[in-house]
């Protein structure tokens, strides 16, 4: 289907057209509304009653000329004669059994993503888990088990925030106390570069050779 998308590339392909999108996550919301100015009419299918996203792109995308369609998913695609292109997706609400047809000239689906939680399913080592796929941790990175950290979205625990920046500070937790697991009377936290002998080494050579200059 040439009009069937899971990633959208280019806006401009979507100038003047209608858009289905279905999705209620915050990449199918911000899709929608990075589409709305440009389509022509831009339509969101969500099963569930309420959108699953940050609030001030959920209020942006209410408050725009989008229609959302919620307890609604995507039941059927039909295609034209060629079967290359759909011209109508069936449309099921599922709080009133209603099934409807839709003329759309492109559909995206947004589902998220599929977690992979093997590594943890498949060792030999039991870790707390929240909700069967979260490392239940703490915030200086440590899990159910001694000696073993987590880092990044798989950690949880009160007060974690899943970003990129927050990742980042669960890494340099975790390598501590891994330093401390193994060397006890080390230090609770690993030196800065700024005060590494080597690159201090290197800035004083490096200010020399501009003096010179």
């Amino acid at each position: 289907m040439t009009n069937l998308h899971y990633t959208v590339k280019s806006l401009m392909r979507f100038k003047d057209k209608t858009v289905i999108i279905s999705g209620g996550g915050n990449s199918a919301i911000d899709w929608a509304n990075e589409l709305e100015p440009i389509a022509k009419k831009v339509y969101l299918t969500y099963r569930k009653e309420a959108l699953n996203g940050h609030e001030a792109q959920i209020s942006q995308l209410l408050s725009s000329s989008a229609t959302c369609l919620f307890h609604t998913t995507i039941s059927k695609l039909i295609a034209r004669d060629n079967k290359e292109v759909i011209e109508q997706v069936e449309l099921t609400d599922h709080q009133t059994g209603e099934v409807t047809n839709l003329a759309v000239d492109e559909v995206i689906i947004n589902h998220g993503y599929e977690r992979d939680k093997s590594l943890l399913d498949q060792s030999e080592v039991t870790l707390d888990r929240i909700d069967d796929y979260y490392i239940a941790g703490t915030p200086t990175s440590a899990t159910s088990v001694g000696g073993i950290y987590a880092a990044g979205d798989v950690l949880k625990h009160e007060g974690k925030l899943h970003l990129i920046a927050g990742a980042f500070q669960d890494a340099a937790n975790a390598v501590n106390q891994a330093k401390q697991w193994i060397e006890p009377e080390a230090h609770q936290s690993a030196m800065v570069s700024s005060h590494n002998h080597v690159f201090k080494e290197r800035n004083r050579e490096l200010i020399r050779q501009m003096l010179k200059n």
